[in-house]
Parts: structure tokens; C-alpha cells; sequence
């Protein structure tokens, strides 16, 4: 099967099309996710494994999709840098830490007992969750729905 440059550019805008589709047109890799569709494509032409030369639309379509989907699983795989501005390794100045302990302490100190004995138990004692339910006397759902209450009032808090 053999294919004239006429043809591999209609393929490739409607690649394009298809991956701005699933991807976002904002994509910075859609010409990557296009470009390396592409190149399987025409391997695998080259290497006749292209059955039914008839459906090669439904063929092409169906490596645009495996690359998508690969593109996708490497994003989910690769951790995200929240804040590339930020040198590694750095740490933050000390009067900083200072500030953030100063709000947090404020805020817990708002909160009532329990909730505050939850939070300092889990995030700041490192306790397991069986711990605390020994020590406050609480069930594994009463656990959960306290902490998600007491984490919901101290955001409040905390974010006034």
C-alpha cells in the first residue's frame, strides 16, 4: 500500500482534529501526540500490517486513540511541579515558617477541643487512625466524619 503526500496531510489534520478533541486544543503536545501517530502509521504500512487496506481510516484511528491514551497514562504517571517558579532545594526563610506555624496555631486554637485534638492527633502527632479512636473513644466512621469536619472548619478559619 503505498501513500502520496496529499493523503498523509489529509490524515494528519484529521489526527489533529481528533487529538485537539480528546486532548484540549491548548495541549502543548498535540503536534507530539499527531507526529509520533503518524510514524506508527506508516510503520506499520511499511511492514504490511495493515490487513483490510479499505478501512485504513478505522486502522489510523485506532493508533491515534493508543497514543492518546498512552500520552494520558505518562501524564498521570509523571508528578506534577506545582510551582516551577521555585528553585529546588530551596527552603523557606525561617521567619516564613515562623508565620505559617503563628496562623496555624491560631486557628486551631478557634477550633473546638475535639476538633482540635483530631487534627494536632493525626497531622502534626503523626498518630494512626486506630490510636486516636482508642484514645477519644470514637468508631471508624465517627473517625472519619469528625476529621473531615474538623478539617473543613479550620480551613474556613484558616483561610480568614
Amino acid at each position: 500500500m503505498k501513500l502520496d503526500s496529499g493523503a498523509i496531510d489529509r490524515y494528519r489534520r484529521k489526527i489533529r482534529y481528533k487529538v485537539c478533541y480528546h486532548l484540549g486544543s491548548f495541549c502543548q503536545d498535540v503536534e507530539d501526540v499527531v507526529q509520533e501517530t503518524l510514524t506508527r502509521f506508516l510503520r506499520a504500512i511499511q511492514d504490511d500490517k495493515v490487513r483490510n487496506p479499505d478501512s485504513v481510516g478505522a486502522f489510523l484511528s485506532g493508533i491515534c486513540n493508543n497514543v492518546i491514551l498512552e500520552y494520558r497514562r505518562r501524564l498521570w504517571k509523571e508528578p506534577m511541579d506545582l510551582d516551577p517558579e521555585a528553585p529546588e532545594g530551596t527552603v523557606a526563610p525561617e521567619s516564613e515558617l515562623l508565620d505559617l506555624r503563628e496562623a496555624i496555631d491560631a486557628a486551631l486554637a478557634e477550633l473546638p477541643k475535639r476538633d482540635r485534638e483530631i487534627l494536632r492527633a493525626f497531622f502534626l502527632q503523626e498518630k494512626t487512625k486506630d490510636e486516636i479512636c482508642g484514645s477519644l473513644g470514637l468508631s471508624d466512621v465517627q473517625f472519619r466524619v469528625a476529621l473531615f469536619r474538623a478539617k473543613d472548619r479550620f480551613r474556613k478559619i484558616y483561610r480568614q
